[in-house]
């Protein structure tokens, strides 16, 4: 008897997951004003009712779809922080590099497309700076972390400079994309950190 409501509530969870992921994939694909209750059921593959069921209102399930997308960036930085180089340990930098690149422009293009819609909405729907802000945060968090272990005498300044320009370099390659995308990147990347690390040098 007591294996039944834990079946339904896996079921019941399976579907609710099934709901978010078809919201960020129409967000990303139509933009928060178009994403309706028939549309998201539908690309579900799930009955017309089943997103009143799970959520009360259709910015409800917006806001719980940004959260699921932050939830992931938050899991993806905090492996990320944990791995940044050690002060001893600059040759690490490039590879810590790489790294980050992989977390902040590796995901799905829908999920990316998804996100900057989310920035985007901010200024027209409150319920959606909370897990936006969280998204930039553990971004900038986990650039910080290696700027403080490399010695950056601006490690929060300096995460943050990182985390715009590859925000800015993410939103452009939604619309040119071109082959050495991640190579230019890169080398931006470490003349950043290089330029900050130089500073560190000169106040010594």
């Amino acid at each position: 008897m007591g294996i039944r409501p834990q079946s339904h509530y896996a079921r019941g969870q399976a579907r609710r997951e099934r709901l978010l992921d078809a919201t960020a994939e129409l967000i990303a694909s139509r933009g928060l004003e178009g994403v309706t209750h028939r549309a998201v059921a539908a690309a579900a593959g799930l009955p017309a009712s089943t997103t009143s069921y799970f959520f009360a209102s259709m910015d409800e399930l917006i806001g719980a779809a940004v959260t699921r997308i932050a939830d992931g960036v938050l899991e993806a930085t905090r492996d990320l922080v944990a791995d940044a180089p050690t002060a001893d340990g600059a040759a690490s930098a490039p590879d810590y590099v790489d790294q980050l690149i992989d977390v902040l422009i590796a995901s799905k293009e829908t999920l990316i497309r998804a996100q900057f819609e989310a920035y985007l909405a901010t200024s027209r729907r409150p319920e959606l700076v909370e897990p936006v802000q969280r998204i930039v945060q553990a971004l900038e968090d986990a650039a910080e972390s290696m700027f403080v272990a490399l010695g950056a005498p601006d490690a929060r300044l300096a995460g943050r400079e990182l985390v715009a320009m590859v925000d800015g370099f993410a939103l452009q390659r939604l619309a040119h994309p071109r082959p050495d995308d991640r190579a230019v990147l890169r080398d931006a990347l470490r003349r950043l950190i290089a330029a900050h690390l130089d500073e560190a040098s000169a106040r010594s």
